[in-house]
Formats: C-alpha cells, sequence, structure tokens
C-alpha cells in the first residue's frame, strides 16, 4: 500500500468531504480516503497493483471536485 497527498480544489465543508471519501474509497484498491476541505486536500491510501493514481484523479473529477498538480 502506498499514501499519495493530491490537492483538491472545489471542498467547502464536510459534506463535501464525506462526498469524497465516498467516491474514493468505492474504487476497487483504495483502503482510506482522508479529505481535508481547509487544506485543500486528500490523502488516499491505496494497492497500486490495482489502481493509480490516474484513476483516482478522475474519480475526484466525477465527484465534483478539481484534483491539482502539487507544487513541489
Amino acid at each position: 500500500m502506498i499514501t499519495e497527498t493530491i490537492d483538491v480544489q472545489g471542498m467547502h465543508c464536510g459534506g463535501c468531504e464525506q462526498r469524497l471519501r465516498d467516491a474514493l474509497v468505492a474504487l476497487p484498491g483504495v483502503v482510506e480516503a482522508v479529505p481535508e476541505h481547509i487544506g485543500d486536500l486528500v490523502d488516499v491510501t491505496f494497492d497500486p497493483a490495482v489502481v493509480g493514481v490516474e484513476l483516482i484523479r478522475q474519480a475526484i473529477l466525477e465527484a465534483g471536485f478539481s484534483p491539482q498538480d502539487r507544487g513541489e
């Protein structure tokens, strides 16, 4: 398992966090998603043999949010 932190725009409340969490944990291979609307990010723990970051980013988009590239 690995954990990736993804910047996410568009979360404004706890309800947004829950909607994003539900969308991500529904993906096969995702074991945990911890969104934080105040920090505009989500930590996603997943099995990279089952699901990749691009599918996770697509699920974020489909949930109504915008994944951003981290400025690292």
